[in-house]
């Protein structure tokens, strides 16, 4: 039982963990890093086609960002070398896979940023199609301006599915023609 409340509560925590990059656009009420995943998880199941292990896609897309519970939402503007956040988020996330006693969810995770195999880069796609997804709809609500966001991500998605909703998304936002 106590290894489920180490990982319910850094969870839980996840709630509180602000989204910085919306912070850094000044973005209204802007979401959180449990937000984030939520919907991250379900996009990385709705792009999985078969051949891949949907269930690990979905507990995958679930944990991606759990060690911002500890080490919260590192951007590239925080003046953080990606070594440096790599290893925070890292010894974070081992710190808490080892008090919970485990070691699946830490295998997992490292699968994910080692971007080595078919579910770790569908959940990276995922990551960066929600933040497409969120971008799109404080552009729609508060008139922000997150250009910077849709360049950052279209040449970094891999999946061909996951290319192809971000051009449906690209449609939405440019609207009728």
């Amino acid at each position: 039982m106590k290894s489920m409340e180490i990982l319910l509560r850094a969870a839980g925590k996840l709630k509180t963990v602000i989204r910085s990059g919306w912070i850094r656009k000044n973005i209204k009420d802007p979401e959180s890093v449990a937000e984030h995943s939520y919907r991250t998880a379900l996009t990385a199941y709705l792009l999985a086609d078969e051949g891949v292990d949907r269930e690990k896609v979905l507990l995958m897309g679930l944990i991606h960002d759990l060690a911002e519970a500890e080490v919260g939402d590192i951007t590239l503007h925080d003046g953080i070398s990606p070594e440096e956040k790599e290893t925070q988020e890292r010894l974070a996330f081992e710190k808490l896979a080892q008090a919970a006693g485990r070691d699946d969810l830490l295998k997992l995770w490292h699968e994910y940023e080692a971007q080595n195999t078919p579910e770790a880069l569908l959940v990276k796609d995922a990551d960066m199609i929600e933040v497409i997804m969120q971008a799109l709809e404080y552009e729609e609500a508060q008139g922000a301006d997150l250009q910077e966001f849709w360049n950052n991500v279209r040449p970094n998605l891999k999946s061909p599915k996951a290319r192809e909703f971000f051009a449906h998304l690209e449609r939405q936002r440019m609207g009728p023609l």
